[in-house]
């Protein structure tokens, strides 16, 4: 009986051991494979048209060139949801992340789509879709570094939900107006020696992702229903010493019902549910002749984030950074480690947040 048990032991040792082991492993083949990603990342200068003068002649409302403008964005963003990727590779490696970006640097503000080399065509055609009098051109990045400031003055950090994912944040569909000018005009105001990037990264989530949704939902209608439950006890409690009465309908107090702000909570869960699903990374990162500088520039910027926070359901947080050599290389390389899965937005909270100006 003892040799049973010791094999048994040596059984769950070796077991554990070994997924010990493949976890190392799964590191260390996925930080290669995200230098080598980034590597074969492909920039992609998005050359813009005049602006449109619609709401200069008065011929049409503002909110309405919003909704066009964002929901062309939204179609963008549902075409790039079809370059999602199955098997063993992507649950070792991850989806593929693109990067789209908006770059400050030499007095001028650009927009940028950072692709894998693989999914270029792919990325302009849906850019193209959404965006036809844009032009694409594949150049070289430029250097936002200032040269006076050098690494000291380099600042920065990367954005993160205030809440778990399946809150929405403030979306165009409910305020009307495009919160995103806000980040061009913090931009807008880097001066010729300094620079400043926003690189907002995602990849598909996976086709699971509205799982915790649905069960949030369900939680919170058990949660009513065990408080109906509580209710209920006590009125069987009670009965034992009240006086039977006749003639009164309780049958309202047998069914407890939701409050509108219940039934609010759960009807914007389930929205956020029905649009494509992308883990997001932001990262934000200024360069000045000084730190003070950076520090003004980088607060305009996450100044500008508040404006996507949603009262009563999710927002944005801002992490700066401790190690900025760290930072320096991740903005680089666009990493976007397979751990960073928690920050999942819907296609129409993307379009609010990145999508070319009218």
């Amino acid at each position: 009986m003892s040799i049973w048990i010791i094999l048994f032991i040596s059984f769950i040792i070796i077991c554990v051991a070994a997924y010990f082991v493949f976890d190392q492993y799964k590191k260390m083949v996925r930080e290669a494979k995200n230098y080598e990603r980034g590597l074969k990342m492909v920039p992609i200068r998005i050359h813009l048209p005049p602006p449109s003068d619609d709401l200069e002649t008065g011929g049409r409302d503002e909110r309405d060139v919003v909704d066009e403008v964002l929901s062309e964005a939204q179609t963008m963003y549902n075409i790039i949801a079809s370059t999602a990727m199955k098997g063993f590779k992507t649950r070792l490696y991850g989806q593929r992340h693109i990067s789209f970006e908006i770059v400050a640097s030499d007095g001028l503000v650009r927009y940028y789509a950072v692709v894998p080399a693989v999914l270029t065509e792919t990325i302009k055609q849906a850019i193209s879709a959404a965006y036809p009098a844009a032009r694409l051109e594949e150049v070289e990045m430029e250097n936002i570094f200032s040269q006076q400031g050098k690494m000291q003055g380099v600042i920065g950090g990367e954005f993160e939900l205030k809440k778990d994912f399946y809150y929405p944040i403030a979306t165009y569909q409910e305020s009307r107006r495009d919160a995103a000018r806000a980040l061009l005009d913090a931009l807008s105001g880097v001066e010729r020696g300094d620079g400043a990037a926003i690189q907002i990264m995602f990849r598909p989530a996976p086709e699971n992702w509205t799982n915790k949704s649905n069960q949030k939902v369900e939680s919170i209608r058990n949660g009513k229903s065990k408080k109906g439950s509580a209710a209920g006890a006590l009125d069987i409690m009670e009965a034992l010493w009240k006086p039977p009465t006749y003639g009164i309908n309780n049958s309202s107090a047998d069914f407890p019902q939701l409050t509108a702000l219940e039934n609010e909570e759960i009807q914007a869960i389930e929205d956020k549910t029905k649009y494509p699903g992308y883990e997001v990374l932001t990262r934000v990162i200024t360069s000045s002749s000084t730190a003070a500088k950076s520090q003004a520039i980088l607060q305009s910027i996450v100044s500008a984030f508040s404006l996507f926070d949603s009262p009563r359901y999710n927002g944005f947080k801002f992490n700066m950074t401790t190690d900025v050599d760290e930072l320096i290389t991740a903005y680089i390389f666009r990493f976007f480690p397979q751990s960073t899965n928690k920050n999942i937005l819907n296609s129409v909270e993307l379009s609010t947040i990145f999508h070319l100006p009218d």
